[in-house]
């Protein structure tokens, strides 16, 4: 079998218990599955959920009343606690864990992002598993560094790292769909996603799943972008620890979104997935056909609107005029100076260079979806 580079994501209801607590056992049983996957040859790096459970076995906060605080305090606590219960779990199969905690801020910076890349290859590199999870105690929901999950960190990482193959273990077999039977309606797995769809977001519940930040919809435009990203993934029943095993041995689990092909250089997986946008650029029909079709670059004239506030070389979204994502691209301009050269647009002309003609992101320094 052809050694693979493959990335683990394991949500907060599988690792819990009905209690809220760590499930010990299943990390026992993961560890050993992720052993057994190491021992053929592959490369395994796991993102992990799970620290405010593990700050629940030590400590008793009232989450009722300051949820952020209580959540800072458990998470806090927890992580300690979290990566001692993974180191324990895989020093019975001869294995090294490292801890790494993220956030979006750290993917922000190209210099940082790189930094994180090299470090998580010398750690592949000495056979040691990477556990990585998102930083709670900085990452909040009142600052703008949060990936919101980890379904978001574990691509930002896949593609970050050149993964083969991206696993979300979940609590669900995979991702289901209701059909009409004579018994009445029933749910089934979806086997294969070859594009994201409005239906098969429709498929996804549009709640939270309880205790995690994620759900179904979370994983299933995470999986969407991996694969766009040329990454295979797969949604499994993670309290099934063998499922990642039988994926790499041929055998149907889960559901699969299907890799397609496509191969980015490391510039524009930085852009694409390990950015941290500062603004978003409203562009007209005609930009969105100079750049999706012409492959030119987005020029000042093409800017409908400017969101946001960001400065020259900051990175920021590219949308069309209904909304939809186009991609994300360096700035060569700041939103002050673009949102004048927009007020200028219906001025007469007089004469000169037009402002207009000067590229807002260069073609090099873009990355359409």
């Amino acid at each position: 079998m052809k050694s693979k580079r493959i990335v683990i994501k394991i949500g907060t209801n599988v690792l819990q218990q009905s209690n809220r607590k760590l499930d010990h056992k299943l990390i026992g049983e993961l560890a050993a599955q992720i052993a057994k996957i190491r021992d053929h040859g592959h490369e395994v790096l796991v993102v992990t959920s799970g620290s405010v459970g593990a700050g629940r076995e030590l400590c008793s906060v009232d989450e009722s009343r300051n949820t952020l605080a209580s959540h800072q305090i458990l998470a806090s606590v927890g992580q300690a606690r979290l990566i001692q219960i993974y180191a324990d779990a895989f020093r019975k199969h001869k294995t090294t864990v490292a801890q790494i905690l993220l956030t979006r801020g750290d993917f922000g910076l190209r210099k940082s992002y790189l930094n994180i890349r090299n470090t998580l290859e010398n750690l592949l590199k000495y056979k040691i598993v990477p556990i990585v999870n998102e930083n709670d105690v900085v990452a909040t929901e009142e600052l703008d560094l949060n990936f919101g999950d980890n379904d978001l960190l574990a691509v930002y990482l896949a593609t970050l790292i050149g993964a083969d193959q991206l696993f979300f273990l979940t609590v669900a077999p995979g991702l289901l769909k209701e059909e009409e039977t004579q018994e009445g309606k029933r749910s089934t797995v979806v086997e294969k996603v070859e594009e994201l769809t409005d239906e098969i977001l429709q498929h996804c519940l549009p709640v939270t799943s309880a205790g995690g930040k994620g759900g179904m919809e979370s994983k299933a435009r995470s999986a969407g972008m991996a694969m766009s990203f040329g990454i295979d993934t797969y949604i499994l029943d993670g309290k099934s620890p063998a499922g990642v095993s039988d994926v790499m041995e041929g055998q149907r689990r889960g559901t699969h979104f299907v890799a397609q092909g496509r191969k980015i250089r490391s510039y524009q997986k930085w852009l694409a997935a390990g950015a941290l946008n500062k603004g978003t650029l409203v562009i007209d029909a005609g930009a969105e056909q100079a750049l999706m079709k012409n492959k030119k670059s987005l020029l000042a004239k093409g800017v409908t609107r400017v969101e946001g506030q960001f400065e020259n070389k900051d990175l920021v979204e590219i949308c069309n005029q209904e909304g939809v994502r186009l991609g994300v691209g360096r700035a060569d301009c700041s939103a002050k100076e673009l949102r004048h050269q927009i007020k200028k647009q219906n001025l007469p002309k007089t004469g000169g260079k037009d402002p207009q003609s000067k590229p807002v992101i260069h073609r090099n320094h873009l990355f359409l979806e």
